[in-house]
C-alpha cells in the first residue's frame, strides 16, 4: 500500500513542470508541448518576422518537457522503493485518479532484467528492442493507453537500449486539446548518437491540421553537442496548404500565391535547423526553410528556391537569446560572434549549415565526404515522413500484449 500510495502522489504531480531554461514557464507539460507543436503557421502573418520562427521560440521548452516527463515518471518509481532490489514487479492499480486525465488504470512491470520487455518496435531504430521496466496510464473510459513508457535504467535514460514513451495529449482533460484529435507522439533518448553524445528523437502522426494543431506529421531531432556546451535541433514538419487557409482565411491570397510559386503541390514541409548554446542568455543561431521537397532532396536556401533577391525569400539566419527571437535575414558574416557560429563546426558537433543540410535526410542522402551516415533517428526526408501514413506509421503506436 506504501508503494502504491507514493506512485499515485508522484504521478499526480509530474504531469506539471517548471522549466528555467530558455523560456521559462510554469504551465502544464501538455500545454508547453501542444502550444509547440502549433508552430504559430496559420493564426499569424505567414512567414513574417518572428512568425517564421515560432517553432525555436518553444521547441526548448517542448523538449524539456518530454525528457523531464520521464525523468519525473521514472522518478515517481524509485520514489516508492520499486528498485530498492532487483524482484520482478507486475501489478495494475484500477480507479485512480490523475489530475487532467480522471479516472485511470494504471500498469506496471519492473525489473524485468530475467525476461524483458521484448519486440518494441519504434520509428527511431531500426529492428526491435528490449525493455527492462514499464509503465501505463490509461483513461478508465478508453481501451487504449494515453501514455507508455519504456526503460533500461531507472538511474538514467541513456542507459543499454535508452528510453521510450508515447502519449496523446487528446486523452487530457482540457478545452484546450478538444480538437487535437488521435495526435500521437513518440519519444525516444538514447546514446548513439551521429554527433555529441546523446539525442532525442520525438515524432508524431495523426494531427488534426487545424488551428489546435496544424500539421499530420513531423519529427524532431535533438543532439546534446560540444562537449555538452551546445544543442543541436533539427526538425521536418508536414503540412498543406488547403488546411492553413481553413485555418487562417484571411490569409487564402498569400498562401495560394505561395503554393502557386512552390510548384502547385498542396503538401509543403517545414525545415528547420538550430544551433542553442547552453550557458546563459542561451545564443541561438537558426536556419529555416520551406518546401515540396524531391522524394530525398535537402531543403533549398530560400523559401521554395524562389530567387534570393525577393524580399522574405530567405529566412535564415535568425539569432534569438533567452527573450526570444532577436533578428533575422542575417548574412553569416553578420551573426555575431557570441553566437553559435552559421558555417564553422567541430569535431563532435555541426555549423548551422551542416546541421541544415542533414534536414530532410534518409538512407538514401548523399552526404559529404567524411560524414557520419545518416541513422534512423534522423530520417526527415519527404519519403519517410510520407511513409508514416503507411507501414513504417505502424510503429508510432501504443504497443499490445505486454
Amino acid at each position: 500500500m506504501r508503494k502504491f500510495l507514493y506512485l499515485i502522489l508522484f504521478l499526480s504531480m509530474t504531469f506539471r513542470f517548471s522549466d528555467i531554461g530558455m523560456f521559462p514557464n510554469n504551465s502544464p507539460l501538455i500545454n508547453n508541448i501542444t502550444d509547440a507543436m502549433r508552430f504559430d503557421i496559420g493564426t499569424e502573418p505567414l512567414f513574417a518576422d518572428s512568425n517564421s520562427w515560432g517553432f525555436v521560440r518553444q521547441s526548448a521548452t517542448w523538449a524539456r518537457g518530454n525528457s523531464n516527463l520521464m525523468d519525473q515518471l521514472i522518478a515517481g518509481l524509485k520514489k516508492a522503493g520499486y528498485f530498492s532490489n532487483s524482484n520482478p514487479v507486475t501489478q495494475t492499480f484500477t480507479n485512480v485518479t490523475l489530475d487532467g486525465l480522471g479516472s485511470t488504470t494504471i500498469r506496471i512491470k519492473l525489473n524485468q532484467q530475467a525476461s524483458p520487455i521484448s519486440g518494441i518496435t519504434s520509428t527511431a531504430y531500426t529492428g526491435s528492442k528490449s525493455f527492462n521496466h514499464f509503465l501505463e496510464i490509461s483513461k478508465t473510459s478508453n481501451t487504449t493507453p494515453s501514455l507508455q513508457l519504456f526503460f533500461d535504467d531507472p538511474n538514467t535514460l541513456l542507459g543499454n537500449d535508452g528510453a521510450l514513451i508515447y502519449y496523446r495529449i487528446g486523452d487530457w482533460n482540457s478545452a484546450q486539446f478538444a480538437n487535437v484529435g488521435s495526435v500521437i507522439t513518440e519519444s525516444y533518448t538514447a546514446n548513439e548518437s551521429s554527433y555529441g553524445t546523446k539525442f532525442q528523437a520525438y515524432t508524431w502522426k495523426n494531427g488534426p491540421e487545424n488551428a489546435s494543431w496544424p500539421s499530420d506529421i513531423g519529427r524532431v531531432v535533438l543532439t546534446e553537442v560540444d562537449s555538452g556546451k551546445q544543442l543541436c535541433f533539427r526538425s521536418v514538419v508536414r503540412f498543406k496548404f488547403s488546411k492553413l487557409a481553413e485555418i487562417s482565411p484571411s490569409q487564402t491570397t498569400s498562401l495560394n500565391n505561395l503554393k502557386s510559386v512552390c510548384g502547385g503541390s498542396d503538401q509543403i514541409y517545414y525545415g528547420l535547423a538550430y544551433m542553442q548554446k547552453f550557458d546563459s542568455p542561451f545564443y541561438t543561431t537558426a536556419k529555416a526553410s520551406i518546401s515540396p521537397l524531391t522524394s530525398n532532396g535537402t531543403f533549398p536556401e530560400t523559401i521554395c528556391n524562389l530567387s534570393s533577391s525577393i524580399t522574405g525569400a530567405k529566412l535564415s539566419y535568425g539569432i534569438f537569446d533567452v527573450n526570444g527571437f532577436v533578428k533575422d535575414n542575417l548574412s553569416a558574416s553578420e551573426v555575431p560572434s557570441t553566437y553559435p557560429s552559421p558555417t564553422v563546426g567541430g569535431t563532435d558537433f555541426m555549423s548551422v549549415d551542416e546541421a541544415f543540410s542533414r534536414t530532410g535526410i534518409d538512407s538514401t542522402s548523399v552526404l559529404a565526404s567524411g560524414k557520419p551516415a545518416a541513422r534512423q533517428y534522423e530520417y526527415t526526408s519527404k519519403n519517410y515522413l510520407d511513409s508514416l501514413t503507411g507501414t513504417e506509421g505502424e510503429k508510432l503506436a501504443f504497443k499490445t500484449g505486454i
